[in-house]
Parts: C-alpha cells; structure tokens; sequence
C-alpha cells in the first residue's frame, strides 16, 4: 500500500524512541520531556499500523469477498519473524547470564508485553502487542464482519475505563505494556480506515495549511503529563490517538517534501530494524563503551541497516514468491470470453 509521506512518518516515530532512549545515556543530557515521547512515537506506529492493516484486509475483502487468515499470518511471519528472530537469538547468546528464561520465552512467544524483564529484550513488548492485534482483527473481521464498526468503536470507548481500572487495581506503574491498554490506539487506525471513503470527500479540509495546527497540538499533548499525568491517562490518549489519526490524513492528503526526502524515506524504512538492534547500545544503565554517545547511536544505525538488507529485505523478497498478495479469481463464461464473475 503506497502512502504519501508513510516512510517520513516512520522517520518521525523512531526519532523519538532513539530520543527517548538517548536520554540519560553516558555523554547524552538526561531528559525527562525527551522520554515522554518514547512512548508517543510507539503509539503514533499503532494507529498507523491499525490503519495500515485495516485497509489491507478491507481492499482484500472487497476484491476477493473473503479474507485469507492463512496468507495474511503467512505474509506477517515473514515480515516480522526472521529479524525478530535474529536479534532475539544473538541477543541471548550475548546477554544470557542477565537473561531468565522465562524472559526469553516471553519474548520469543511475543507475549513480552505481560512481562516486564531485562532492558535489553524489554523492547519487544510492543511486538507482542502488533501481533496479538494481528492474530484478532483479522480473525475478527472473518467472523463478525458486519460488525465490525461496533468491534472498533467498543474498543476506542473501552480505552479510558480500562485505564482506570489499571490505575485502581494496581497503581501508575501497571499503565505500561499490555494488549487492553493499546488496543485503542491500533483501533483508532481501524476506524481511520474504515472511514476513508467518507473522509476523502472532505480532502480539501485536510489538505488546508491550517490543517497543521491537528498534529502541531497532537505532539504537545504528551506535555500535559507534566501537570496532570492521571488526567492524560485517562482522557488524554484517547484525544491523542485521534489527533494521531487526523494527522495521519493529513499527510495523506498534502504531502510534504521534507517526509518524502530521499534519505529520510529512507531512514523511515529501516525503522523495524532499527528499532529492534536500538535497545542493545541506547541502554542509560550501563557504563559499557557501546553504550554512550554518539557511538551508541552509530552502532544502532549500523547494526539495524544490515539486519535491513541482511535480513528483512531478503525475506520479503522470498515472501513475494511464496506467499504473494492474495488476488481475485477471474472466472470466464465458457460460452463467452467475457468475464462475468470474480471469487476468491
């Protein structure tokens, strides 16, 4: 799926993990507000994750009248799995004296995100919680199609409760990583998808300078935390999922030349990798020279840019030979070349 300004977007997330991740690292300032946004650029891939998904499947569905579970997994294993994979093992191997095992099977079975371990693979929670939304929404949408705008917009509502039930039951520190407490980000995308047909009508308000002002208030957001983080918790990512949601639109309808930039569409595409070798240098709790700036940080961009070409590239290319793109059937009158039906 070809989006204005997608790879840009991919940029501007990972700018802020590496930030955040920076912040407190030998040679590097310590920052609390630079950490803030960590958590910003992880949801900011969650709602364009849902909506990335969300239109796959729908465009699949419309095409082909069904949804394909077998080649979706397919096709999201070899997409995820061989650069997980890979770094999870060497990982290991490198880190397995710090390493308890039942951490690295948390990890491994992407379940990481009910289970706070070691730093080091501690990033990996939000693995898990891709592919558990990979695992229900497609099932979802098999099953209950029909409803699937009230599976969305239960999911969106049920986001501030569940907050606060998290809050209660087990304090702020239980408001990190599990699937109920992110399942409105990645739903807001779903929505965003499911209501592109109707947005696109209103282009010309998306596409307005004024239009701006959505993401600039979207970003400052994360600074009300600094007030009142209960307040934010509750209500505000809620309002920060759909002011992710709206600038995503926004730069689907006015593209702008600094995300479309070669090298940073270029950056922006080796984020996965980056994002998982990051954690192994831009880690603030140790005092090992790979770990402090700026070599941290060259070490990452050079270790994910060969688990990119090494690794991710490699498998997507055997991803297309072996489990392509699921495509409508064209079924011929036998009485008439015209085509006259499409299945599945």
């Amino acid at each position: 799926m070809r989006i204005p300004s997608l790879f840009g977007l991919r940029a501007v997330c990972i700018s802020f993990v590496l930030l955040a991740h920076l912040s407190g690292t030998r040679n590097f300032p310590h920052s609390h507000i630079l950490e803030l946004y960590g958590n910003l650029g992880s949801r900011i891939f969650l709602v364009l994750s849902g909506y990335l998904i969300t239109s796959q499947l729908l465009r699949e569905h419309e095409r082909a009248g069904t949804i394909s579970l077998k080649n979706f997994y397919v096709r999201r294993a070899y997409r995820i799995f061989p650069a997980a994979y890979v770094f999870i093992a060497i990982s290991v191997v490198l880190y397995w004296r710090q390493l308890s095992w039942l951490n690295i099977a948390a990890v491994a079975t992407y379940t990481g995100n009910f289970y706070r371990g070691e730093w080091i693979l501690g990033h990996l929670w939000s693995l898990g919680v891709e592919e558990q939304f990979y695992l229900l929404w497609p099932l979802a949408l098999v099953l209950f199609f029909r409803k699937r705008a009230e599976i969305v917009l239960a999911a969106i509502l049920a986001g501030p409760p569940l907050h606060v039930l998290f809050w209660f039951l087990w304090g702020p520190s239980s408001l990190g990583r599990q699937f109920p407490l992110y399942m409105d980000a990645l739903a807001m995308g779903c929505a965003m998808s499911m209501l592109e047909p109707r947005l696109a009508a209103h282009d010309r308000i998306f596409r307005s300078r004024w239009f701006l002002l959505v993401p600039i208030a979207t970003v400052s957001l994360p600074l009300t935390q600094l007030w009142n983080s209960r307040a934010y918790q509750v209500v505000g990512l809620t309002t920060l999922h759909l002011g992710i949601a709206l600038s995503l639109r926004h730069l689907i309808a006015r593209s702008y030349a600094i995300l479309n930039y070669k090298p940073v569409a270029w950056f922006g595409g080796i984020t996965y990798s980056l994002y998982l070798w990051q954690q192994l240098f831009l880690n603030r709790g140790s005092s090992a020279p790979w770990t402090a700036f700026p070599l941290n940080l060259c070490l990452a961009l050079i270790c994910g840019t060969i688990s990119y070409y090494a690794i991710e590239q490699p498998f997507l290319k055997l991803r297309e030979k072996r489990a392509p793109r699921r495509r409508p059937q064209v079924i011929r009158d036998r009485r008439t070349p015209t085509a006259t039906a499409e299945v599945a």
